[in-house]
């Protein structure tokens, strides 16, 4: 390689002679290996630290597509910057102070090949002036770098499981974030996963995890023992992760260890190494967040890859490492109020999620000291966390559901616009179904007793009934039309009201907290507007947690499918709306009010916060974080102040007070959002205005019912935001 550089210096030498106005020549002197993540950019080694011209040319040999040749020529050398003069009032006028300023590399492949350093002739760096200082940590370019790294590992990976598997690997739609073990098992994955143990040994030590579904890993097992196609389909459907899958994607969990080795060992400041250990099946549902299994609760950089395998899509890997392992994390302290609260330090922080910073654009030291203890309460559990665990099963049993009926039927079946919310009896016979139902009784066995219900149309049951046992078309419409639901029809229905049991059954198996059972044990054909509400039939008088969603069988768009489970039983009834979401907090009458509590106007006990509330004018609050910052923003430089919350935080401590208006701003209009727009109303007569996605005729209807005084559709532009603002606020004080 040495003559080769040779040629190399040689041909920039003549071309240089031939076309450059001075004269000079290019000699070749020693080479080195080097590792970039391991220089230390203040020295003069391998290079001296100035700006340099980098020419870049991809090569190719023989065909063969290989990495770039770069040549950095010294910038000021070949007149390539511009340079000014300044004065300086501590420099003598003998002694001039020159400042580079240094431009954009022309030619360079990515951002981290330009510089925004400015040098001065003749100053030594605080930090060699001073060896107590040391380099500043720059936590935004240390993130960069990480991600660079991971990209790396991805692209290697690639190739790497390509060859192991024999058959095209695709690792794509990368994604890196800041999350904790709650967030984790309870947002970013869905059924079982496999999680292995990459212990992390070197110059750092500590644990990572990598972590697929139980279906993708039997999958990339599968195919490196070559099971055949339809053999390997059955073991997938049936998630049988036996011996040999497990070996098999042990085997594939060491390629990854090993890429993961490679890739840090090149380009990251300390030596790490990644060692495959402990390979475990994880029900997320069931995972205990305040324990150290199956990892610290702690926060984790976690990096997200979605595969596909010989064409096939797969899910998502997941490999998290612990944040402050690689100098990503942010460490949380406690505000006044005893919420956690995050703060930098010599290594900033890089999460990525949420912080409004709204109050210190709009009268910070107003609206930062939280009203504490604005009601004396009987805490009970937050349920919110419990209802969004509930919801994620519901998905996942849509998604499965959608699997097995239609391999049932022999056809397409789909089951879309999934909606959850709490309906009583009377609710759901009155408001939410009409024409006859087929009710399922599904009963609940395990560590909870009751019973769940199936409803569908009649007329639905009778087509899914008839597709079953394969009705010519000419006599299914025609059992269909007349509503005939004859034994054999029943009998069909039955069976599939049987696999969806199966379906919750083995779902709640995987992801619930309690170990539970579905089982389908009758049929009953209802006339809504003929129940009987008082009675205990055909089902009892209750709150429910309904989960509806539409049915489409072939091309035949049907009507709605409809699973209700006892609100009580399954710790759900507090997500009606009305209820306080969250917290609860039950206010205490006056007579019984502790001697430091005062009367409000409200006939409640609350304590005196009167400074920090008149200090407020406008609540934003909802689960729409962009919106919520981008509302906040407008208000802000209208000159209000503001204060964002989420839908989960307690709103009775800011209400009444002084507030001119509150923001409800969400990502979907739903049952979850009237119920706090019921909550607010019923509290004060403050101006309740709507910002949310997709308004329908009935949705207004309902909101305007529940007390919004105004709607505003989003994504808004700071127009339209500015425009609403005018309308509520401006004309209202006029």
């Amino acid at each position: 390689y040495g003559e080769i550089a040779n040629i190399i210096a040689g041909s920039f030498t003549k071309d240089f002679e031939e076309m450059y106005p001075k004269s000079c020549r290019f000699v070749r002197k020693e080479q080195e290996v080097l590792i970039p993540a391991k220089v230390d950019v203040e020295s003069d080694s391998p290079v001296e630290n100035q700006s340099y011209y980098q020419v870049s040319s991809s090569m190719i040999l023989d065909g063969r597509q290989m990495g770039y040749l770069v040549m950095l020529l010294p910038a000021v050398t070949f007149g390539l910057q511009e340079q000014e003069k300044v004065d300086e009032p501590n420099v003598a006028a003998d002694e001039p102070k020159t400042i580079v300023k240094e431009q954009p590399l022309e030619g360079a492949r990515d951002s981290s090949l330009k510089t925004d350093k400015i040098t001065a002739e003749g100053q030594v760096p605080e930090q060699q002036n001073n060896p107590n200082v040391g380099p500043k940590f720059d936590a935004v370019k240390h993130k960069e770098k990480v991600n660079l790294i991971l990209a790396g590992c991805r692209e290697r990976m690639e190739t790497e499981l390509a060859a192991l598997l024999g058959v095209d690997v695709t690792l794509s739609d990368s994604e890196n974030r800041i999350l904790n073990k709650e967030e984790f098992f309870l947002d970013y994955v869905a059924g079982r996963q496999v999680m292995v143990d990459m212990e992390v040994a070197g110059e750092i030590l500590g644990k990572s995890y990598l972590s697929v579904s139980v279906k993708d890993a039997i999958h990339l097992g599968g195919v490196l023992i070559m099971l055949p196609p339809s053999e390997l389909e059955n073991v997938i459907v049936e998630e049988d992760f036996s011996e040999d899958s497990q070996d098999a994607y042990g085997e594939i969990a060491n390629i990854i260890a090993g890429v993961y080795t490679a890739v840090f060992e090149e380009n990251y400041s300390s030596k790490l190494r990644f060692i495959r250990k402990e390979l475990r099946v994880i029900a997320p549902g069931k995972v205990d967040v305040a324990s150290d299994e199956p990892l610290p609760d702690t926060n984790y950089y976690t990096s997200s890859i979605s595969m596909a395998v010989d064409g096939k899509p797969l899910g998502q890997m997941h490999m998290l490492f612990p944040a402050e392992m690689l100098g990503l994390d942010t460490p949380k302290e406690k505000d006044d109020s005893g919420a956690l609260s995050e703060k930098g330090h010599n290594a900033p922080a890089v999460s990525e999620r949420f912080s409004s910073g709204i109050e210190q654009s709009v009268g910070a030291t107003a609206v930062d000291n939280s009203v504490k203890g604005a009601l004396a309460k009987e805490s009970r559990p937050d349920i919110t966390k419990h209802n969004k665990l509930v919801d994620t099963i519901f998905d996942t049993c849509r998604d499965r559901m959608v699997d097995e009926v239609s391999a049932l039927l022999g056809t397409d079946v789909k089951f879309s616009n999934l909606e959850n919310f709490i309906v009583s009896k009377e609710e759901f016979f009155f408001d939410e179904v009409s024409g006859k139902q087929v009710i399922a009784n599904m009963d609940v066995v395990g560590e909870l007793e009751g019973r769940s219900y199936l409803s569908i149309g009649l007329r639905d049951a009778i087509r899914i009934g008839g597709t079953l046992i394969m009705l010519p078309n000419s006599e299914l419409e025609s059992v269909v039309a007349e509503e005939n639901f004859g034994e054999d029809t029943q009998d069909a229905y039955g069976e599939i009201a049987n696999i969806i049991s199966g379906v919750y059954s083995a779902v709640f198996e995987e992801k619930y907290t309690k170990k539970i059972r579905f089982i389908k044990t009758g049929l009953q054909q209802i006339a809504p507007m003929k129940v009987d509400i008082a009675a205990d039939e055909p089902i009892s008088d209750q709150d429910y947690y309904l989960s509806r969603m539409d049915l489409t069988l072939g091309d035949l768009e049907l009507g709605k499918v409809n699973i209700l489970l006892p609100a009580e039983l399954f710790q759900l009834s507090g997500m009606r709306p009305g209820s306080v979401i969250g917290e609860e907090e039950k206010l205490v009458p006056i007579e019984e009010a502790p001697a430091d509590l005062e009367k409000t106007d409200q006939g409640c006990a609350r304590k005196s916060e009167e400074n920090d509330l008149k200090a407020l004018d406008i609540l934003v609050v909802g689960d729409d974080e962009a919106e919520a910052t981008k509302i906040a923003g407008v208000l802000g430089q209208s000159g209000y102040l503001v204060k964002t919350l989420s839908f989960k935080d307690n709103l009775h401590n800011y209400i009444p007070g002084n507030l001119r208006a509150i923001y409800l701003v969400m990502k979907d209009v739903n049952e979850q959002v009237f119920g706090v727009a019921i909550k607010v109303s019923s509290a004060c007569s403050v101006p309740l205005i709507a910002a949310g996605p997709d308004w329908t005729r009935t949705k207004v209807i309902k909101a305007v019912k529940y007390g919004v005084r105004d709607i505003l559709l989003t994504p808004a532009s700071r127009e339209e935001i500015e425009e609403n603002v005018n309308n509520n606020l401006l004309e209202l004080a006029a």
